[in-house]
């Protein structure tokens, strides 16, 4: 416990769950440094090994606070998948139905990749010196987050959110539910919970030019709530105009049975595949094309 290599050690990994994968040395040292002295800005008992001072140094050190570091493409890190979805079921308020006490979730190993208390060896789901290919891995980045972010569990993830936003907890197009449900999209009467975040738009003029401009402010602060409940507020411009203008098509949408809900869900769907979401750290876009990757060679 009282070897030299100890501090850094739980220092590099704390650093990691909490802000992000790849620190800087003079982060990995502060913490280390709290670690061993048990002391960081006033916090603290001063004994080696306090964790108060240690979670006070990864929080509080400039490089998990500086806001001119977001932009730093080596700063952030890739969310792990069931923090992604505790973060969609906190931030849009789920809520049980009644009777039911315990929110049951089916197989998310499988689907995601992670399920609470089901780690598949003693070293957790990932490795913390995982490096991803592509870019990340050519820039000697870390993600140890990437380690289980297969393809399938990629798309069991999208699959199993929308299906809770679309027809709450359950079996339906890959829902992480236990029992299926009428599969009817906004019909959440036989599912075992469901998202209660509620944003309805009521018009309070029906003259043109003024109800446009509620119309559009509605919007604005609906798309902006739902960026600071589940990206902390880091949705780039473009990101949100493309959910607003959606948001605000659907709202117009007069064959719609209850509007207003649409959109929301609509809205909620399109945050969920942002990058901001799946990630701790600004987005910027290059606006440069993807190359097409060559097509499979039969072996």
């Amino acid at each position: 416990f009282y070897h030299d290599n100890v501090a850094p050690f739980i220092a590099f990994r704390i650093i990691q769950r909490f802000t992000t994968s790849n620190p800087k040395p003079r982060y990995v040292k502060a913490v280390a440094t709290a670690f061993r002295t048990g002391i960081y800005e006033g916090i603290g008992s001063n004994e080696y090994g306090d964790l108060a001072a240690t979670i006070a140094a990864v929080l509080l050190h400039p490089e998990a606070r500086s806001v001119n570091l977001d932009a730093d493409p080596f700063k952030g890190s890739l969310r792990e998948p069931l923090l992604r979805l505790m973060a969609l079921m906190r931030g849009m308020e789920i809520q049980q139905a009644k009777g039911t006490h315990v929110v049951k979730m089916d197989e998310l190993d499988l689907k995601i990749g992670q399920m609470a208390h089901s780690f598949p060896s003693v070293f957790s789901f990932m490795l913390p010196e995982y490096s991803p290919g592509g870019r990340a891995g050519a820039a000697t980045l870390v993600g140890p987050e990437t380690m289980i972010m297969d393809m399938p569990k990629v798309v069991g993830l999208l699959n199993g959110m929308f299906s809770l936003v679309k027809y709450g907890l359950s079996q339906c197009y890959g829902g992480f539910g236990t029992d299926y449900s009428h599969c009817n999209e906004g019909d959440f009467s036989r599912a075992t919970a469901h998202l209660s975040f509620s944003r309805p738009y009521v018009g309070t003029t029906t003259e043109g030019q003024r109800k446009l401009a509620s119309l559009n402010d509605h919007a604005e602060d609906v798309v902006s709530e739902l960026s600071t409940l589940l990206t902390s507020g880091r949705l780039g411009a473009e990101n949100k105009q493309i959910i607003k203008d959606a948001y605000i098509a659907e709202l117009n949408n007069t064959v719609a049975a209850d509007p207003s809900a649409d959109a929301l869900r609509l809205a909620q769907q399109l945050v969920l595949t942002t990058p901001e979401f799946h990630t701790t750290n600004v987005v910027a876009k290059t606006g440069a094309l993807r190359a097409q990757p060559d097509p499979p060679q039969a072996s």
